[in-house]
């Protein structure tokens, strides 16, 4: 697994900034793990309690976006 750090992710659902741990083989589907994600707001960047069930459901939808992301700024 190798570390990532996304200093800014613009979705749908937010403006992110992102670290953690990814993993994508050619053989095995891409796997990442979230160690901190922090949203942009009015007053700048709020981290995000990882372990809220708001907070999981919402890695899961940004997780799609976040692999793209990454396999993208890897080639």
């Amino acid at each position: 697994m190798n570390d990532f750090n996304i200093s800014r992710i613009n979705t749908d659902l937010g403006i992110f900034r992102i670290s953690g741990l990814w993993c994508d083989e050619r053989l095995a589907p891409s796997k990442i793990d979230i160690e901190s994600i922090e949203v942009m707001g009015t007053d700048g960047w709020a981290l995000l309690n990882l372990s809220h069930d708001d907070i999981i459901n919402l890695i899961k939808e940004l997780t799609p976006k976040i692999i793209a992301h990454l396999q993208v700024k890897s080639q």
